[in-house]
């Protein structure tokens, strides 16, 4: 849901009123291990459009969901990017019967870091700019996580 009244004042301003969920889906970017960054990104069971922007030359090396409260109603809360929603963190992992209060989910998708069959134990590799996706399908009522992107 977004801000559905605003309007520019005299400055330039944008100002509104009511509820702007958007806002809350930015990443945080901080740097943890020389050259590897980490971006943290807070979602709730109203959040759309969640992404983490990479640039280009980008190795995704890790994804984690910390869920803060319990997600109920809806289906699934999957991560992955524009070829594949389940890329890492798969449907059977962000079913809502797995996001219970405090749980952390590890990236287990196609892309996660050691799956023989795709990755030989290399990151995602992204030649291009590109959005790690949060995709929430069917109606929450409640819920809230942090989904932490390590790359390099």
């Amino acid at each position: 849901m977004t801000r559905q009244t605003t309007w520019t004042n005299a400055d330039g301003l944008v100002v509104g009123f009511g509820p702007n969920f958007p806002e809350r889906n930015v990443a945080g970017l901080i740097e943890t291990d020389g050259v590897v960054k980490e971006a943290r990104l807070a979602i709730t069971y109203q959040s759309s459009g969640a992404k983490v922007s990479l640039p280009a030359g980008s190795v995704v090396l890790d994804v984690v969901a910390k869920v803060g409260s319990a997600w109920i109603g809806g289906t699934t809360v999957t991560v992955g990017d524009a070829s594949s929603a389940v890329g890492f963190i798969t449907a059977a992992q962000g079913a809502t019967a797995a996001l219970t209060a405090g749980v952390t989910i590890v990236a287990a998708g196609a892309y996660s870091v050691g799956d023989a069959a795709t990755n030989k134990g290399l990151g995602k590799i992204y030649a291009a700019a590109s959005d790690v996706t949060v995709t929430i399908t069917g109606t929450y009522t409640a819920g809230n996580a942090d989904v932490i992107v390590r790359y390099i």
